[in-house]
Parts: structure tokens; C-alpha cells; sequence
């Protein structure tokens, strides 16, 4: 009887790096948008609510933010370079993870806003890892 070895698909700092792009990608890049936005005015609770009506920057913010997860999705499986597809997609289930405690706590953002990021969040961290994977060199022989 032959004993295989079992390979760790878990990769700690390729899932920490893959979240720190995510999460710190949406944030600096949501506040740029946001300070281009109401540029010198000072922003009070009706200018935020105003955001959150205005379908055009809700898709662009949602675009941006989706562009981070697919980078961390990448990042996680290049730096695991194994089980590409499950350590993308620990970057996906976290955001996923986060975007419904937002959808719990944060009734003012858009029900459709939040159910579109949970939903396609995982399938854009897996499109990362899957370039990851395509790029990946093969050893010579």
C-alpha cells in the first residue's frame, strides 16, 4: 500500500496578501472616486444618500471594486502558486462574507447593489486565479 502525501491547498499569505489588495484597492480607490465627487464641498448625510441613488456611480463603484477582487483573486493564487481556484476563492468567500454583513448593517446602500457584489463576487476571484493559473510557467524538462 502506497501512502500519498497530502498537499495543503491553504495558502496563509497568499490569502492575507489577496485580501489586504482587495480590501485596501476598494477603499483608496471608493474614497479617490468619492473626493473627485464632491471635490471642495463639504459633505453632509443627504449628499451620501444622493450617491446611493445614483445608479451611474453605484455600477462604477461596484466595477472598481469587482476589478480589486479579480486582482486579489490573482494575487492569492500567484503567491500560493497551488490550488490556485480555492485560494482565489477564499478571497471571494471573504468579500462575500463582508459584503452581507454591509447588507445586514448598512440599509441605506441599495439592495441590488449588494446582492449583484455577493453574487459575483466569488466567480471574479476565480477568474483571477484562473489567470494566475494560465500564466503560470511551466518547468522546462
Amino acid at each position: 500500500m502506497v501512502e500519498q502525501k497530502s498537499e495543503r491547498k491553504f495558502h496563509f499569505l497568499g490569502v492575507l496578501l489577496g485580501v489586504a489588495v482587495d480590501n485596501s484597492g476598494t477603499f483608496l480607490s471608493t474614497a479617490l472616486i468619492g473626493s473627485i465627487y464632491f471635490a471642495n464641498r463639504p459633505v453632509n448625510e443627504q449628499d451620501v444618500s444622493v450617491i446611493y441613488s445614483n445608479v451611474g456611480f453605484l455600477l462604477l463603484l461596484l466595477v472598481v471594486g469587482l476589478f480589486w477582487s479579480f486582482l486579489g483573486g490573482y494575487i492569492a493564487a500567484k503567491v500560493a502558486k497551488r490550488a490556485e481556484y480555492f485560494n482565489a476563492a477564499c478571497i471571494g468567500v471573504i468579500g462575500a462574507a463582508i459584503g452581507f454583513d454591509s447588507m445586514l448593517t448598512n440599509h441605506s446602500i441599495p439592495l441590488w447593489y449588494e446582492l449583484i457584489g455577493l453574487f459575483v463576487i466569488v466567480p471574479v476571484t476565480l477568474l483571477g486565479g484562473y489567470l494566475a493559473l494560465k500564466r503560470k510557467t511551466v518547468p522546462l524538462k
